[in-house]
């Protein structure tokens, strides 16, 4: 058997280690000329052209090919790359997603997404003071921190009402805003970008937000969150959706055809979070080398952040009332639906994290949330 792998982030690289180490014949496209590097150490590397060089991998797999698949024909097993083709037994996608652009700024000279290895090169090369980092989400707060720390005026914005506004409540939000305000972060919620301001060069100088209040801004970082990437699927004429469709075993509308990582949507969720891409990964690498079809279960949803001082932590559901308690920077948050645990945030502490993870989805008393609010 032979398989194609589209994608080389952290889903598509690891079926093809996995695979090419039990035997079976691989081959990896890669659209990005350069080896395997961890997309989410990209913001800790900025600014620091040899901090970025040593992201890449040192090697490369015998079967990787930097070079892009450019179409799918699934009638007759084949991908292509330009005008050549390369036949296969199964395929999997795993072409992962894209920073999502607002039309606003797309022709904007000094705004940039962060995304690849190169678009990291990029903000080196142009970055100047002030830094406007448009969204207060994970990577945006990540990406906001260490550009501080290379010494810039980092001003975060965040439309919702609250930063980590999916992880996190209001009151563990408060926590780590005001903490990060602390650090030199300047944070600005519910403020909704309206326009923009450009010099003489056409350089952005500055945002307008509601009532016309301009925000300096001489580099954009926009970090608006992902879209899953299927051109090639829907061209190829695959099932999609927000993602391209799988079922519980990550086939495709195609039963040759499996997609795993960001791009995939599995009962309606495309969650693009590097436990469910290494989850997948996992069940598509058994049901590629095994007799036996293995169904994908879902991982434990896990966020942490580490804010120069304050840890913190989501896991699962975090909406809706649950029992918490708070004490100076220590906050926690346990949700409890019918009597199971769906979801806890953890701010300051770590103590009982432990707990959260061995009793995720599990049935837990009011007694046993209880004990862990002592502190």
């Amino acid at each position: 058997m032979n398989v194609v792998i589209i994608g080389n982030g952290v889903a598509g690289a690891t079926v093809a280690q996995k695979l090419a180490a039990k035997g079976i014949d691989v081959a990896l496209f890669s659209e990005e000329p350069v080896g395997f590097y961890s997309r989410i150490l990209l913001p800790q590397a900025l600014c620091d052209k040899e901090a970025l060089n040593d992201l890449i991998a040192k090697t490369d797999p015998p079967y990787l090919l930097k070079r892009a698949a450019t179409s799918i024909d699934p009638k007759h097993k084949l991908v292509y790359s330009g005008s050549e083709s390369f036949s296969y037994d199964k395929l999997v996608i795993a072409t992962g997603s894209r920073s999502r652009m607002l039309d606003i700024f797309s022709c904007t000279d000094g705004a940039c997404t962060l995304r690849t290895y190169f678009d990291a090169l990029n903000i080196g090369t142009i970055i100047e003071n002030p830094v406007v980092v448009l969204g207060g989400g994970l990577l945006g707060l990540e990406t906001a921190l260490w550009v501080m720390r290379k010494g810039y005026e980092v001003t975060v914005l965040e439309a919702a009402d609250r930063i980590l506004v999916r992880q996190l409540d209001k009151e563990a939000s408060s926590i780590l805003k005001s903490h990060l305000e602390g650090l030199g972060l300047k944070i600005m919620e519910g403020v909704k970008t309206e326009a923009q301001k450009l010099d003489l060069r056409g350089h952005i100088r500055a945002l307008v937000a509601q009532d016309d209040e301009e925000i300096p801004c001489r580099t954009l970082l926009l970090s608006l969150g992902v879209l899953p990437e299927i051109t090639l699927a829907k061209a190829a004429g695959l099932a999609t959706n927000r993602g391209i469709l799988v079922d519980r075993y990550l086939t495709t509308s195609d039963p040759d055809i499996l997609a795993i990582g960001d791009c995939a949507e599995y009962e309606g969720q495309v969650p693009g979070i590097m436990p469910v891409a290494l989850a997948m990964a996992d069940t598509a690498i058994k049901n590629l080398s095994d007799e036996n079809l293995h169904a994908y279960e879902p991982p434990m949803l896990f966020t942490r952040f580490k804010g120069d001082g304050l840890d913190v932590v989501s896991i699962g559901a975090v909406g809706g009332t649950a029992l918490k308690k708070r004490q100076g920077k220590r906050y926690e948050a346990y949700f409890v639906e019918q009597g199971i645990l769906v979801g806890a945030i953890l701010v300051g502490s770590t103590e009982h994290l432990g707990f959260v993870r061995s009793h995720y989805q599990k049935a837990v008393t009011d007694a046993e949330i209880s004990s862990l609010l002592t502190f």
